[in-house]
């Protein structure tokens, strides 16, 4: 069973911006590694619908990161 004190570390990075920007990082790095597979298969495909692709696949985990 998980502390008080372990519960309120997770609540307060929820609510952390710098969670909110190591989010976006590791959003355009997941991007920048799977779009040259992408474009081989949709050569008309920028980068940047690429990368709001796969921002918008990111499922809220509760505080988790998403990994890729």
């Amino acid at each position: 069973m998980r502390s008080k004190k372990y519960q309120s570390a997770l609540t307060s990075l929820d609510t952390n911006p710098g969670c909110d920007v190591q989010r976006e990082i590791d959003n355009f790095l997941r991007a920048l590694r799977s779009y040259p597979e992408c474009f081989a298969h949709n050569p008309r495909l920028s980068f940047e619908q690429h990368l709001v692709r796969i921002m918008g696949s990111e499922v809220p985990t509760g505080g988790e990161h998403p990994t890729g």
